[in-house]
């Protein structure tokens, strides 16, 4: 087990450095934040859905499979 004293103090350097890159990540977040959405000065372009296609109809009134293929094929 280490005792206390074979501990080595963080020098002020490294101690800055850690300060440094948390300052520079908080900074990013709060950019990322803030350009989630663009600014309300801004005007977009508003988004068009496509229309929707009706399908063809399945189903048929003919009662026999060949009646259905000479229906299909015209």
């Amino acid at each position: 087990m280490a005792k206390a004293s074979d501990r080595r103090r963080m020098s002020a350097e490294e101690t800055r450095r850690q300060a440094r890159v948390r300052s520079c990540a908080a900074h990013l977040k709060d950019l990322q934040r803030a350009h989630r959405t663009p600014p309300p000065d801004v005007a977009l372009a508003p988004r068009s859905l496509p229309a929707r296609i009706p399908a063809e109809p399945v189903s048929s009134g003919c009662t026999s499979p060949a009646q259905l293929c000479a229906e299909l094929a015209q």
